[in-house]
């Protein structure tokens, strides 16, 4: 069988969505400006349509055909990504489940999840005339953006469904609690970040450098032409063009989620996974210009609210509160047998393992696995059936195709097998919460619920991935590290954490660590400017390749020369690289 390649998969279900959620409404009017709208709805359900331009723009429009696409694009899929992409992962998985190998430039899919970030940065296409699509309702005069913004959304709640079906809207649900956070102490993200939802698959292929595996994150978001009118793919066999934002980025590395009520999810960190990198933990931030990305370089002014993260959902957890309704599911169901290869003597190898079904003279063999094997010549002269030894028997039966389907592609971990492959461990020399006596586990609670900034900043900081050795600045920060290497709260912190803990806070103390951050921070910010101002310096590997010619070059060459004339500087550097904290500069 021929593996199926997943972004010709997206694309196509990207265009089928269109008729899985079809469109209710269409524009009524444009206006002089050519990015206004106004939207009025279909006289009756069964007049709803799916991607049809003509039907969707009023006849006297005179915008060109791609300008009509982009904006259709914008209206269409400003909402609703994380039901979009729960299409995308019920085809995935059915497809896998089905036993068709998914791949990416030929290496295998190994991993698929749901990715979301609750502030994903929309402030320059606010601030565009020309990228921003807004809606305008005749009735009250007011306009609005086509963008779904924090801001924007409890406005349409204040205004109320009426003014949101003149719209062409749904009414948004009630503002939630996270949301008066972010008003409160980051409102700068609430009028410019809108919540949004993607796929990641992660993509097996093969580091000649080092000969050693190598898995990449190919992240595909069936809504991307919403934020970026380049992002338009083309559907196999058909000439129509797509919302899909397709981009690979390394493998980062994921950690179970420690806030309250979100114990199914996971989270992204800046950092890269051990395998693909030799140095473990080294920060890979990718550029400001990649929009999904830009929430790790959000800043914080209260340790109150959790840091900007990307949160990860496991596939299975994704489509469980996800679900769809049974029309749905069974126009899903079809859209999977559709993208399925048919099963043939010709695209049957010799050897290829098998699931016996749908016999009913010998119902005992259904689900019995088995193995093809060589054609004879009455097998060819009877295409519809194949030898198949089935596990147990000495000799193989001839079956029909349609009572043998392939098994089960393991492409995706469950919500276990991924909580479990991304954990830490546990100290060995510090007890289990639940092994603390009663006394214990109330100085525990009243530790972390004592309001200590000292306490809220290291947990944020673990909850970021950001918890190293640049923290110690600041002393309330070093502080609550203190604290976390001493009962009762020890107890809770990992293995990994305690031993980085120790070792920051012991080196934090010498003469020269100030000064070893202040040019950590240095670097970092050079390497950012870099990375704006030349992106392609980012590599697949998450290395950035400096210019010789470069501002960084020559900030790099500096600090060399002021670290190799310092004693003190030279021993902190070489400490940090010792422990697997910082690559020393001079190494």
């Amino acid at each position: 069988m021929m593996p199926l390649e997943v972004t010709e998969i997206a694309a196509i279900v990207s265009l089928q969505i269109c008729d899985i959620c079809p469109s209710f409404t269409r524009v009524n009017r444009l206006l002089p400006d050519n990015r206004t709208i106004e939207m009025t709805w279909v006289e009756n359900d069964d007049d709803h349509f799916g991607f049809d331009m003509d039907r969707f723009w009023p006849t006297d429009c005179t915008l060109s055909p791609h300008e009509k696409l982009a904006l259709y694009w914008k209206y269409t899929r400003s909402t609703g990504c994380n039901h979009f992409s729960a299409i995308l992962a019920k085809v995935l998985k059915g497809l896998c489940d089905n036993g068709e190998l998914l791949v990416h430039n030929g290496m295998p899919v190994v991993d698929i999840f749901a990715l979301n970030s609750m502030e994903f940065d929309v402030s320059d296409i606010l601030s565009s005339s020309d990228q921003l699509l807004k809606i305008h309702d005749p009735v009250s005069d007011v306009t609005v953006p086509c963008i779904s913004t924090h801001q924007q959304m409890e406005k349409l709640l204040n205004m109320g469904e009426k003014a949101c079906h003149r719209l062409g809207l749904e009414l948004p649900e009630k503002v939630s609690k996270e949301w008066n956070m972010m008003k409160k102490y980051v409102p700068d993200s609430y009028k410019t970040t809108v919540p949004h939802w993607w796929l990641a698959v992660v993509v097996e292929g093969q580091d000649t450098s080092h000969s050693e595996k190598q898995h990449t994150m190919v992240h595909l978001d069936v809504c991307g032409a919403a934020y970026d009118e380049s992002a338009l793919s083309k559907v196999p066999g058909n000439d129509s063009l797509v919302s899909l934002k397709v981009f690979s980025t390394p493998e980062y590395e994921l950690r179970p989620h420690m806030a309250p009520g979100l114990s199914h999810k996971l989270v992204m960190l800046p950092t890269l996974r051990p395998s693909t990198d030799r140095q473990r933990g080294r920060m890979s931030h990718q550029p400001k210009s990649l929009r999904y990305f830009r929430c790790y370089h959000a800043k914080r002014p209260s340790p109150e609210i959790s840091p900007a993260a990307i949160e990860v959902t496991p596939l299975q957890t994704f489509l469980k509160r996800n679900e769809f309704d049974d029309a749905k599911n069974v126009i899903i169901d079809e859209l999977v047998e559709t993208l399925q290869q048919p099963l043939s003597l010709k695209n049957l190898r010799v050897g290829t393992k098998v699931l016996v079904c749908n016999i009913q003279s010998k119902p005992e063999l259904n689900g019995q696995s088995g193995i093809i094997r060589k054609a004879t010549v009455k097998d060819h002269e009877n295409s519809d059936r194949i030898p198949v030894l089935v596990h147990g028997m000495a000799k193989p039966i001839s079956l029909k195709l349609s009572c043998i389907r392939l098994p089960p592609q393991k492409q995706y971990n469950t919500p276990e097998e991924l909580m479990k492959l991304n954990s830490i461990e546990t100290p060995e020399d510090a007890p289990e919460p639940s092994q603390l006596s009663k006394r214990e586990r109330q100085q525990l609670k009243n530790k972390l619920n004592s309001n200590d900034p000292a306490i809220a900043k290291v947990l944020q900081a673990i909850q970021s991935g950001d918890a190293g050795f640049t923290r110690m600045t600041d002393p309330e920060y070093k502080r609550g590290v203190k604290e976390f290497t001493q009962p009762p709260l020890n107890a809770m912190l990992p293995a990994e954490y305690k031993k980085m803990f120790k070792n920051c806070y012991e080196l934090s103390n010498h003469p020269k660590a100030m000064d070893a951050i202040k040019i950590i921070n240095m670097r970092k910010a050079a390497k950012q400017r870099l990375m704006t101002i030349h992106p392609e310096c980012l590599q697949p590997n998450g290395a950035i390749a400096v210019p010789l010619d470069s501002e960084c070059m020559r900030l790099q060459e500096n600090i060399e020369n002021k670290i190799r004339g310092d004693e003190g500087l030279a021993f902190v550097f070489k400490r940090l690289d010792e422990l697997g904290l910082y690559v020393n500069p001079i190494k």
